[in-house]
């Protein structure tokens, strides 16, 4: 009986120490605190804090007797009455939050959202930054001004090879634009076997960073000595933008 008494009423709001408790004083007339705590597997302070939820909710009540406390719930009928004004109850309140749903979404939607920054640091930290520009990457295509020579310095030829390898098996395509080394003319040789255009700018514009547009999101990679780091900002607006600037340089280079 207990079983289907609960089930009835789950749907008070009630948590489910509350449904229990409430479900033992429906199925008796009275019972003692400590009554209430054996037949719900509850120890007697937490027992006694239900109780007094339940009061203070109206589906319960207490009476003296020879200066202990017994506790009853309201009955059956009563509880029915009480189902049906909570069913009022959040009936009213969804019509209310329907009236103010259009002003909830206006002020959320003039928000400022932010840029999502996050900071990369040391060796393995850059390993993960280049990671995300591969498992992140749903538009498949990557924007690359790469600093070849810093690359390969700091990061290894034998990394640099596994990364560019991976990401050619995921089908993801690289346009990259490098200074004129021999760094980066050793690299573009296997261009058409990694899935990559590589275009030159003049060695006096070297650099020692890198820096990948893809999605949303741009990488920035800094090769120094003592502090490497890479820095990954998702913003729709800077994307847009340095994919625009990498499209104009790549115009405007003539192989």
């Amino acid at each position: 009986m207990r079983q289907q008494i609960e089930q009835l009423i789950k749907n008070i709001d009630l948590n489910n120490n509350e449904i229990v408790v409430l479900s033992i004083l429906l199925e008796h007339a009275s019972l003692k605190v400590k009554e209430v705590a054996r037949l719900a597997k509850l120890n007697r302070t937490t027992a006694y804090g239900v109780l007094k939820s339940l009061i203070e909710k109206g589906l319960a009540s207490s009476t003296e007797q020879g200066k202990i406390l017994e506790f009853q719930s309201i009955s059956p009928r009563l509880l029915v009455n009480y189902i049906e004004n909570k069913k009022l109850d959040l009936s009213k309140s969804k019509a209310e939050i329907e009236k103010i749903l259009p002003e909830i979404e206006a002020v959320r939607n003039k928000q400022i959202s932010f840029p999502k920054i996050q900071f990369f640091q040391g060796i393995e930290g850059i390993k993960q930054a280049y990671e995300d520009t591969l498992l992140n990457n749903k538009e498949k295509n990557l924007y690359d001004f790469t600093g070849t020579d810093a690359v390969f310095k700091k990061m290894g030829a034998d990394w640099v090879y596994y990364y560019i390898t991976k990401r050619a098996k995921l089908g993801i395509k690289c346009y990259d634009i490098a200074p004129d080394t021999d760094w980066s003319r050793e690299s573009k040789k296997r261009d058409k076997a990694v899935a990559r255009i590589t275009k030159f700018i003049p060695i006096e514009y070297a650099f020692d960073t890198e820096i990948d547009i893809y999605d949303d999101k741009t990488a920035i990679f800094s090769f120094s000595e003592n502090n490497p780091i890479a820095v990954i900002i998702e913003d729709k607006n800077i994307a847009n933008t340095l994919k625009a600037l990498f499209k104009y340089v790549d115009s405007t280079i003539r192989e």
